[in-house]
């Protein structure tokens, strides 16, 4: 039997393979034309995570449309999604749109639905593979509100800069306490920073910062001696209810200043040290001295800080470079050993003489604001001599109050005389014995010294140094009543009493530590 010839034996069956291939092209070209004329999203697309795959879209109301909401989904998780910014010390979380990002939906909406429909099946069908197995999560790209986030980095600024803090000794639990390095934001190149982060999808960014460094390290610190008390004082204050802002501005302010080092030779200045005294630095209002006149000011009580320093200083025996008296004398402290302070133009400056550094200590609680000037034993003692050359009275005045009733009398301010006087201070040897004569009595010390005995040891001050200072009067202010007569009396205001110079101290006032 002859063999069936190739071409009759599978010849038909070539015919109708290739018959079914070009039924199935035909089909295949059909299904994909059909496939890309449908306004459905390919099946399983993602796009920020969020699936939008097979929505109806349209391009006649794209706003009510079922892809709409999805696309609205994933925007808005893209603009919620937080983003770590590593600045120094801490790490602030924001959200994109907190930072001035916006999505632009259109370009959004474009994206999506031109996503397997580029008019290439060999590009597309892979797409609608890959898609259907979740494997096809589009990227969202956002816009940047510069000006937006650049204020949004000033806000970080002021919340980030700090200054360098000085190693300086815990007192309380005699250590050191470390140094920290201060550090400045870059506003502009931090800007930079998160934008290229968020628009690439990095969860954090490192802020540009510049570091500052300290003054004072901690290797500087170990062979401090604080084992000696060479100055101390102590004021009193009010630590009633109504005084409640003062006591705590007497808090923030002995902050500042405890624990700071004096080093030999270098000179203090209180200004420079506390700072500008406002309510970012945590400071309120209290009663201040202004023009002789007691009125409401911020950081009140700052002063008493300021004095109580002065007067642990002067007894010391630290160099007074720059010291101004109130207006008026201050209660808590003896006429003459006041000083006040106001930010930036009435300073209070000390220097250290010594050759070994000065340790300031505040303590301030319990009605009570202590000073301790903390180092070596001082080679000396220190006399105050105070001689009031004169005192002024006080004159007076009324203003009428709509706000009291007839005839009812407030008094505002106390009235308290004006003084002129001298503050000397002498310096003598820690072994000189000084004679009663020096120490009390009615005469200045140098008279005192002159008269003493030809057969007394002989006594020479190290040194002696003499302020003119003068306290201009203070006038007694008293509100009249002139309102209605159906107006309750009221409250008195509080009373700022500040006792008269003692009868024994005026005219000549001595002290020696």
């Amino acid at each position: 039997m002859e063999p069936i010839p190739f071409s009759q034996r599978w010849g038909p069956r070539l015919i109708v393979v290739a018959g079914v291939l070009v039924l199935l092209s035909i089909a295949s070209v059909s299904i994909y034309a059909w496939k890309t004329r449908q306004q459905v999203t390919i099946t399983g697309l993602r796009v920020g995570g969020v699936d939008v795959g097979g929505k109806s879209f349209s391009t006649t109301a794209p706003d009510s449309d079922e892809l709409a909401a999805g696309l609205t989904t994933a925007a808005n998780r893209y603009l919620d999604l937080k983003l770590t910014l590593v600045g120094p010390l801490r790490e602030v979380k924001m959200s994109r749109r907190e930072l001035g990002f916006s999505v632009d939906h259109a370009v959004l909406r474009a994206a999506v639905t031109e996503a397997g429909r580029q008019g290439d099946p060999w590009a597309d069908v892979p797409a609608w593979v890959r898609a259907r197995r979740g494997k096809v999560d589009l990227a969202i790209s956002a816009t940047v509100d510069t000006k937006k986030l650049v204020e949004v980095m000033c806000e970080l600024k002021d919340e980030l800069d700090h200054a360098a803090v000085d190693a300086h000794l815990d007192l309380e639990r005699h250590t050191v306490a470390p140094e920290q390095p201060g550090t400045i934001l870059h506003v502009y190149e931090s800007a930079a920073s998160v934008e290229d982060a968020a628009l690439t999808g990095a969860d954090r960014v490192v802020l540009s910062v510049t570091n500052t460094a300290p003054k004072v390290l901690g290797a500087t610190l170990a062979n401090i001696d604080i084992s000696t008390v060479v100055g101390r004082w102590e004021t009193r204050y009010s630590s009633t209810g109504t005084d409640s802002d003062r006591t705590y501005n007497l808090k923030v302010g002995a902050d500042h200043l405890n624990g700071h080092i004096l080093q030999p030779g270098e000179v203090f200045s209180f200004n420079e040290v506390v700072g500008n005294r406002t309510e970012k630095e945590g400071y309120r209002v209290a009663p201040v001295i202004q023009a002789g006149e007691l009125v409401d000011g911020l950081a009140g009580g700052m002063c008493q800080i300021a004095s109580t320093l002065h007067a642990a200083a002067f007894f010391g025996g630290l160099d007074i470079v720059s010291s101004t008296p109130h207006s008026r004398p201050s209660a808590y402290i003896p006429m003459g050993l006041d000083s006040t302070v106001v930010y930036p133009s009435t300073d209070l400056k000390l220097r250290n003489p010594f050759p070994f550094p000065v340790v300031m200590h505040y303590k301030v609680k319990q009605g009570a604001v202590k000073v301790e000037l903390l180092g070596k034993e001082k080679p000396y003692q220190v006399l105050l001599e105070r001689e009031i050359r004169a005192e002024t009275g006080h004159g007076s005045q009324s203003r009428r109050d709509p706000t009291a009733p007839p005839g009812q009398r407030l008094i505002l301010q106390e009235g308290y005389p004006g003084y002129s006087l001298v503050r000397r201070r002498y310096i003598f040897p820690t072994g000189a014995v000084l004679p009663r004569a020096v120490v009390s009595g009615k005469t200045p010390v140098a008279e005192a010294i002159q008269a003493l005995p030809k057969s007394a040891p002989k006594l020479v001050p190290l040194k002696k140094e003499q302020w003119g200072l003068s306290y201009p009067s203070t006038q007694l202010i008293v509100a009249i009543g002139s309102g209605p007569a159906k107006l309750k009396k009221k409250d008195p205001p509080p009373s700022h009493h500040i006792p008269p110079v003692p009868k024994d101290d005026n005219p000549i006032f001595k002290m020696l530590r």
